[in-house]
């Protein structure tokens, strides 16, 4: 085997073998084949020639830490400067600068009445969230007295027609609201529609009293009125028995056989 053919063996196994520097002063002792991988910046030096595969390739890294800092250092800049205008609305602003150009072309007269407007539009603004504020605690109130007013006057109906205000109450306050009437408080009953009922010959408003006598003879209400129901040793409801005595009850149920005759005991809450 020749000389030639050994070192040109021997720089190709080097070749293989060694990292190809990214960038050179020069090309002197490279061979021709690693050489041509390599192309003359306008400095005079050498960079090794990558084509970019899938957003890789051969950069100045140096050159772009260099960009971000400056990048970074801008935003910071941006940043403290934007802080000094939170809270401003941009719009009004840009009205306002203009504004005070203009102003300085203005007579002392129109400077006063400048002046005084703006004086009235902050004491319209003050005043109108005053208003809000009151009115707010004002529909408290209202909401107060309409449950002050409705418990008041229900419990009082309740309590005459001996019905328990503990279960009853909850069914009233759903049925009705307090009206405003020439300005007195007025309790409405309300129909399922939301509407004032009527009742009545008269077709008049119905009142919380007349509501509670109704509610008396509903079968969901009547057990919560004192004497609608059986309750007690010996007690006869109204039920299938309507008004009779216990006596008449009891002879009825004496007829019975015994297990019909203790079913219904228990049905009317007798006791043995």
């Amino acid at each position: 085997m020749s000389v030639t053919l050994i070192k040109r063996r021997e720089a190709e196994e080097r070749f293989c073998v060694m990292a190809l520097k990214a960038l050179l002063d020069n090309l002197d002792g490279l061979a021709a084949d690693v050489a041509k991988e390599y192309k003359k910046r306008d400095d005079g030096k050498y960079v090794l020639d990558v084509t970019s595969v899938d957003g890789l390739e051969l950069a100045e890294v140096s050159k772009l830490q260099s960009a971000l800092s400056k990048e970074r250092e801008n935003n910071r800049k941006s940043a403290d400067l934007l802080r000094a205008f939170e809270g401003l609305d941009p719009a009004k602003a840009r009205e306002a600068i203009s504004k005070v150009a203009e102003m300085a072309n203005w007579t002392p007269d129109q400077k006063v009445k400048e002046q005084i407007e703006a004086v009235r539009t902050q004491l319209l603004d003050a005043h109108g969230k005053e208003k809000s504020k009151l009115e707010e605690k004002l529909a408290k109130l209202n909401k107060a007295l309409e449950d002050a007013m409705i418990v008041s006057v229900a419990t009082q109906a309740l309590t005459e027609q001996k019905g328990s205000v503990r279960l009853l109450m909850p069914h009233i306050r759903q049925q009705t609201r307090l009206r405003d009437a020439d300005g007195k408080p007025v309790v409405e009953v309300l129909g399922p529609d939301g509407s004032p009922r009527l009742t009545g010959s008269d077709g008049h408003a119905m009142s919380i009293g007349e509501l509670v006598s109704e509610m008396k003879t509903q079968n969901d209400f009547a057990s919560a009125f004192e004497g609608t129901g059986a309750t007690g040793s010996g007690a006869a409801g109204t039920g299938s028995q309507g008004r009779k005595s216990n006596a008449a009850v009891l002879a009825e149920m004496a007829k019975l056989p015994p297990a019909e005759r203790l079913k219904k005991a228990r049905e009317l809450g007798i006791k043995s």
